[in-house]
């Protein structure tokens, strides 16, 4: 009898306690990578619910779970983290939920638990978090036209240096065209690009880092070998279009206060004014005083910006007390803001209160120089005359530094699991740990399948029954994304009566079955060239008016050079004629261009072949082409089976064996589809799926 140890982690202490087990309990558990049937989802190990005895150990471990008025109760909301042993050595990590409690006469008698692979445990971290909730800090950047313009032409744009950052040209405002009588023809300088028209993006691999850094994970990327899919070129070479609004405007937290070291002449205790210096605050406000007959006084604060420099554009906010009370519109540096604020008023309007501080702050998108004066004065007057007694002062010139452009604020409204396991869908990963889930490992499937171990299991198998079922196959597998709104990819509906990107797989001859779905939880925006190299996008819909697409995936065409394109023009001004042109770009959209091979080699987002719209190319190397052929060619060959047998492995093997072994048996090689593995008696049955892969 195979020795074997369940072992929960007390969530206080964080030691691993062992569970009481019954003498002649089975313990089976379930393990499979891909399923035949069901080849869209990546799955995990899980166990058979099992019992185990209510015995004074595990109802310490339980924390008597089934009184339910215990203070510091064993947790049923989220699992535990557990692991499995078979002879002393480790076998499996992951989770142990607890499902029930058997109590007789008042007495507990048994709990019933069940084991999740490590798989199960990364959803749990993920626990409904949403994109925007990741910590964006190491990939946010210091937001400039100018920094726009040569991330999109110049290939090493630099203060700062930001590599992992795009802004692809897609428009979700002018219908950019080019050539004489268009609408808006980015040949003529009075018909730009302006610079804060286009979302940014970030590479795939930024956002898988993203993902570990929030919740504290590691994957294993860029393993010796290159074993794993993350250090691919075809996925660092991907990026996430960052789309969440209609168009595009700076959101930003980031806000620079006015410095008020000299303003010193604003310190008068007559008046009741104080600057204070180290806190470029305003403070130490007190009631004025009245004497004599004076009927009526007010006593008011006055800021003005004046920007020195045009083409910029900035907001002016002020604060009392830590909180905005007032933002100006969005304002050209053509012109000042002046912004008064009633301190004490007998009539006229509410005053704002004395004993408070204030505070100052102006918001650019770019840096901008300004100049900035503070007025406090007191107002009184009667019957015979007015007295006015105003104190100004002037700041020294001041520059607003770049704003910060948090990516946090621009990440399309989608969950993390939701991102995750549409990138796992889309190139066909494969997901596990071996470890209690704090790493993980992503390949992608034919690799995971090329790295297992050739195992003979000739001698191990049970002879007397062996069951053989043809695979099971459909009539047509669908290989989709979500639908697009852009008015271009309704044009190609309409023409091809199929969604752009998207494949119909069908075997020959047609097989038995129902139709199958695999849909990605993304976008396919198909782009267009404008006079023959000029490829842009457009988030605009028939009416072409902006919409708010689902998450977008593009490819950066090529990393090691720039696209040539006709003259065309940018603009670093938010109206205006452009003042730079370029006859090159770094072009975004489905295609991505190996140029370190011989002859290039160029891959696609699409799962079809199709046409690029970049070099009028049939790229062959699709979606389904890379990831998904190998697989279900030998699903749907004619020698393809799917045996059942029973097998006896020892415990060397039953701890040793992987999901991508490659199985002998009788000089037949099979992939493992299932395992079901009882661990008390070394009895496994095995679904093994025929292997005729190149």
């Amino acid at each position: 009898m195979i020795q074997v140890g369940i072992y929960i982690q007390n969530a206080e202490t964080l030691v691993y306690d062992r569970v009481d087990l019954f003498g002649d309990e089975k313990i089976s558990v379930v393990s499979s990578v891909q399923n035949v049937n069901d080849i869209s989802k990546t799955f995990t190990d899980y166990s058979q619910t099992f019992s185990v005895p209510a015995s004074k150990t595990n109802n310490k471990i339980f924390k008597h779970w089934y009184e339910n008025s215990r203070v510091n109760p064993f947790s049923t909301l989220a699992r535990a983290n557990g692991r499995i042993d078979v002879d002393g050595i480790s076998f499996r990590s992951g989770k142990i939920q607890l499902e029930s409690c058997e109590v007789v006469s008042g007495q507990p008698k048994s709990y019933s638990i069940n084991f999740i692979g490590a798989l199960a445990s990364l959803k749990d971290k993920f626990n409904g978090k949403y994109l925007k909730d990741l910590i964006t800090t190491a990939y946010d950047f210091p937001y400039t036209s100018t920094l726009v313009m040569n991330k999109i032409t110049s290939l090493t744009p630099t203060s700062p240096a930001t590599p992992d950052i795009g802004f692809p040209l897609i428009t979700s405002k002018n219908v950019w065209s080019y050539g004489t009588g268009t609408t808006w023809n980015l040949g003529q300088n009075v018909h730009p690009i302006y610079y804060n028209e286009l979302f940014p993006s970030v590479k795939l691999s930024a956002m898988i880092q993203m993902i570990a850094t929030t919740f504290g994970i590691t994957f294993n990327i860029g393993m010796m070998f290159n074993s794993t899919f993350f250090s691919d070129k075809r996925f660092l070479n991907a990026h996430l279009y960052l789309k969440n609004a209609e168009t595009f405007s700076l959101l930003t937290g980031s806000l620079t206060k006015i410095n008020l070291v000299s303003y010193s002449q604003l310190n008068n205790i007559t008046l009741g004014y104080s600057v204070d210096l180290t806190t470029d605050r305003v403070t130490n406000i007190t009631a004025a005083s009245q004497s004599g007959s004076r009927s009526f006084f007010e006593k008011y604060i006055q800021f003005k910006i004046t920007p020195t420099q045009s083409a910029k554009i900035y907001t002016v906010h002020f604060y009392k007390n830590g909180t905005q009370i007032f933002q100006s519109p969005p304002q050209t540096s053509t012109a000042n803001v002046e912004v008064t604020f009633e301190i004490e008023s007998d009539m006229r309007k509410p005053p704002i209160g004395t004993n408070a501080y204030f505070e100052v702050y102006i918001g650019t998108t770019d840096p901008m120089t300004f100049n900035s004066k503070i007025i406090g004065g007191i107002e009184y007057e009667d019957e015979n005359s007015s007295v006015y007694n105003t104190f100004t002062s002037n700041s020294a010139t001041q520059t607003t530094p770049a704003t910060t452009l948090q990516l946090s604020n621009y990440m399309p409204d989608m969950k993390v699991e939701d991102f995750f396991t549409g990138i796992l869908k889309m190139f066909n990963l494969t997901c596990y740990s071996e470890d209690n889930g704090n790493s993980y490992i992503i390949k992608q499937l034919e690799t995971f399948y090329n790295e297992g171990t050739d195992r003979d299991f000739t001698k191990y198998i049970k002879a007397d029954k062996k069951t053989i079922n043809r695979v099971k196959t459909y009539k047509k597998v669908n290989f989709e994304y979500e639908k697009s709104q852009s008015f271009v990819n309704q044009a190609f509906l309409t023409n091809a009566g199929i969604d752009y990107g998207s494949l119909f797989y069908q075997s020959t001859p047609v097989a038995d079955g129902d139709e199958y779905n695999i849909k990605l939880p993304f976008e396919d925006l198909n782009f267009q060239n404008l006079n023959g190299s000029f490829q842009v996008g457009y988030c605009l819909k028939t009416d072409y008016k902006p919409y708010i697409p689902k998450a977008i995936i593009l490819y950066d065409y090529t990393s090691s050079a720039l696209t040539s394109a006709p003259t065309w023009h940018f603009c670093t001004n938010t109206s205006g004629n452009a003042t730079n042109s370029f006859g090159v770009y770094k072009a975004f959209g489905q295609d991505y261009k190996d140029t370190t091979v011989t002859p290039n080699v160029t891959y696609s987002l699409n799962f079809n072949e199709q046409q690029s719209t970049l070099t009028n190319q049939v790229i062959e190397n699709g979606l389904f082409q890379q990831y998904y052929s190998n697989y279900f060619l030998n699903i749907y060959d004619f020698k393809a089976r799917l045996i059942k047998v029973s097998a006896i492995l020892p415990t060397s093997i039953l701890v040793s064996l992987k999901l991508n072994d490659s199985i002998f048996i009788r000089g037949d090689k099979f992939i493992i589809n299932t395992l079901t593995m009882d661990l008390t008696t070394g009895e496994t049955q095995l679904e093994l799926l025929s292997d005729q892969r190149i």
